[in-house]
């Protein structure tokens, strides 16, 4: 948009312009981490052919990292991750000091819970906050459903912060977008595999040649992708940071009244 913002971007309550503010500063770093990202994969990804022994019929087609992919770039995600997933912390603590709710600062988050039964657990911590909040409010947050299996969205982001803060670093992988094969081929030449790629250490497997055909013939290209459990789209890392960012600004949006 030509204002750098996102779909559903609130416009009215100035209350919830901290809200905003996380995520119009992980937007605005997008672009530089997908420029990083292209150039990394343009310097240290390659395409080479291995032959997997005398008795196949084919060689194995293999994306080769030169360069492994810097830690960094695990961190970089995980900080954005957790800034989309605070900025709906802070949506709540407005909430609290809108309507001039008597819970304390350190109790006050947004609910996301692991299963159905237990956001509707009267003694769940969260909803105290739930039940504290006028009755549209109420409703608005219960009509997103924020629990696993029933807003796969907010849970996965909701669980990849915890496991980024208290666990280890998010899983990126290298996977391949598409496979060009250049000049005539014969039925059968390429083969390609019957999964969408094989990781083994730092080399993905996309598919098959036969063997004998030139292997200068061979081009392919390749994105980085978050990969971790949950429902995330299978995309490029910025794209699904994106998919995040959208999620959470259309949320924030709903108490723009």
């Amino acid at each position: 948009m030509s204002d750098g913002t996102l779909p559903g971007w609130v416009r009215k309550q100035p209350d919830l312009a901290e809200a905003q503010a996380c995520i119009s500063w992980a937007f605005s770093h997008l672009a530089p981490l997908t420029k990083r990202l292209d150039d990394w994969l343009e310097r240290s990804v390659v395409t080479e052919l291995r032959d997997p022994g005398e008795h196949a019929t084919h060689n194995l087609i293999i994306g080769v990292e030169k360069e492994l992919l810097p830690l960094s770039f695990s961190v970089e995600v995980g900080a954005y991750i957790n800034t989309i997933r605070s900025s709906l912390d802070i949506l709540a603590m407005a909430l609290v000091r809108r309507y001039g709710l008597d819970i304390k600062e350190d109790q006050v988050y947004f609910p996301i819970a692991r299963s159905e039964s237990s956001f509707n657990d009267k003694n769940w911590p969260g909803r105290k906050f739930i039940e504290a909040l006028p009755v549209l409010d109420r409703r608005l947050i219960e009509s997103l459903k924020p629990y696993k299996g029933g807003n796969q969205g907010l849970w996965t982001l909701h669980h990849l912060d915890i496991l980024r803060k208290h666990r280890r670093l998010l899983s990126v992988e290298l996977h391949p977008i598409s496979i060009t094969l250049q000049g005539t081929l014969r039925e059968g030449d390429f083969e390609p595999l019957a999964v969408e790629a094989v990781h083994v250490n730092e080399e993905t497997i996309i598919g098959m040649l036969r063997k004998g055909v030139d292997p200068t013939l061979v081009r392919s290209k390749f994105y980085v992708r978050i990969n971790e459990e949950g429902d995330l789209p299978r995309r490029p890392v910025s794209a699904t940071l994106v998919y995040l960012m959208d999620m959470v600004a259309g949320i924030i949006a709903l108490f723009d009244y």
